[in-house]
């Protein structure tokens, strides 16, 4: 069942690696995560941010 989204960062770009949580905070749809992401990038523009599926 999902629950969420939580905002992910990759450490190494696009590159193939985990992604780590950048909070513990889960947004209720897919866009509130990404306009969290935009609202992020305007600060850090050159961090690479992913919305990933929280199921229970």
């Amino acid at each position: 069942m999902l629950i969420g989204f939580v905002l992910l960062v990759s450490a190494c770009g696009h590159d193939a690696c985990d992604a780590l949580p950048v909070s513990e905070r889960i947004y209720p749809t897919k866009m509130a995560c990404e306009q969290m992401a935009d609202r992020i990038h305007k600060v850090r523009p050159n961090v690479v941010l992913l919305c990933g599926e929280v199921h229970r």
